[in-house]
């Protein structure tokens, strides 16, 4: 089984569409899915959906362009 390459920027795009309000994460790709569990960006919910963390909304404040430390 060979693991998909993932490109630069592509974590923190989905990471995105999981945090933005009335999206689906079903369209999320399974390995990216398994790579931001991986880094405990989003985790299980009790209804079955991803929940993006505390982590997974620091990551995305610090991949903003806007952020301080750019």
């Amino acid at each position: 089984m060979s693991i998909p390459r993932i490109q630069q920027g592509e974590l923190a795009y989905w990471l995105g569409v999981l945090a933005a309000p009335n999206e689906a994460g079903g369209s999320v790709p399974d390995h990216i899915v398994e790579a931001l569990r991986v880094l405990r960006c989003v985790e299980d919910a009790e209804d079955g959906s991803l929940r993006v963390t505390d982590k997974g909304l620091l990551a995305l404040r610090m991949a903003d362009p806007a952020a301080i430390h750019h």
